[in-house]
């Protein structure tokens, strides 16, 4: 959304995106960048070193995941703003369990003494204390201030935007946030955010004649997951619960699976990338290895689907082939 806001006003902008599809964007235009070796945060560096001298603006997503190398995206940019998105647990193998954990890590990728626009206020989730989660948003904040980090809180949204997916809404009102501190009109910036076509892996409900598919595989907590379940309206009991499993996240299947168990789904299907053995439940859990990419899924899609968990693996082919996407491909 920032880098849409950037281009839309004129600003020679470049962001990077990291995840299962890295991406360069530019202004009018993006690339794949195409990994000949597992994700590192190298990349950073070696993306930062290449950006053109003449360019104004700069995104660059955070892509560490251990906390010791969390500093190390604002040595190689110098941020004079950093985005804080949300503080919930994720990644627990290397962080630790909960949200405390997680505003741990994170809390090292935030120097000092520069403006942070946090969006953790009022997350709910059904299968904790609601009070203890904002104790946590209310420490970090405190933490913050403590180092001298300016908090920017979220930005009310007009009402013609109110009928925009909750967490598209959510994440608009944090980039309004940013784009009132630095000094961006807001009008031209919310109509560049809300002209965005959806994402390769954004929320979204695809038909197939009778079939639904819910397609959530992108949110990586429980807490984002049970508020997309809940903004599809429907009902678990009619629903399949779908969840991917990868090797490389084993702590995120055990972090979802209280909130899987407290709804009475119709069907529950666990499928995993080969190998995925990093974590297996001692009981309820029946693995489907029949679904392994796009077409096996295609076979098996039967009904209302709710998908989560991970995207990587057999769902981002499913979505690569539903969207056609056709990216050049730079290799790093």
């Amino acid at each position: 959304m920032l880098h849409a806001v950037f281009a839309a006003q004129g600003f020679p902008v470049r962001s990077r995106i990291t995840g299962v599809v890295p991406r360069e964007l530019f202004p009018g235009g993006e690339r794949a960048i195409r990994r000949t070796s597992p994700g590192h945060v190298g990349e950073m560096k070696w993306w930062a070193s290449q950006i053109d001298p003449a360019t104004e603006a700069v995104v660059m997503e955070n892509s560490a995941v251990a906390p010791e190398f969390q500093p190390l995206a604002a040595r190689i940019i110098g941020p004079t703003l950093v985005v804080w998105t949300n503080c919930r647990p994720d990644h627990e193998e290397v962080w630790g369990p909960g949200r405390e954990a997680a505003a741990a890590a994170l809390m090292e990728g935030v120097p000092p003494g520069i403006p942070v626009a946090f969006g953790g206020d009022g997350d709910a989730d059904a299968n904790a204390d609601v009070n203890a989660n904002v104790n946590v948003n209310t420490r970090v904040k405190t933490m913050l201030e403590m180092r001298g980090n300016k908090i920017l809180s979220p930005l009310p949204l007009p009402p013609e935007y109110g009928g925009l997916p909750r967490h598209l809404r959510e994440n608009m009102k944090l980039a309004a946030a940013v784009c009132h501190a630095i000094g961006l009109p807001l009008d031209p910036s919310l109509r560049a955010m809300a002209a965005l076509p959806p994402d390769v892996a954004d929320f979204r409900v695809f038909q197939r004649g009778r079939n639904q598919l819910a397609a959530a595989f992108s949110a990586n907590d429980a807490v984002s997951t049970a508020r997309l379940f809940e903004d599809t309206g429907w009902l678990p009991e009619e629903t399949t619960l779908l969840f991917h499993h990868r090797t490389d996240r084993p702590a995120r299947l055990r972090a979802f699976i209280p909130w899987i168990d407290s709804l009475p789904w119709k069907r529950r299907i666990f499928t995993r990338n080969t190998g995925a053995y990093g974590f297996l439940p001692g009981a309820g859990i029946d693995w489907n290895d029949q679904i392994r990419d796009a077409a096996s899924f295609q076979r098996f899609w039967d009904g209302q689907t709710f998908g989560c968990g991970n995207v990587a693996g057999w769902p981002l082919d499913f979505l690569l082939s539903r969207f056609l996407l056709s990216l050049d491909h730079q290799e790093v």
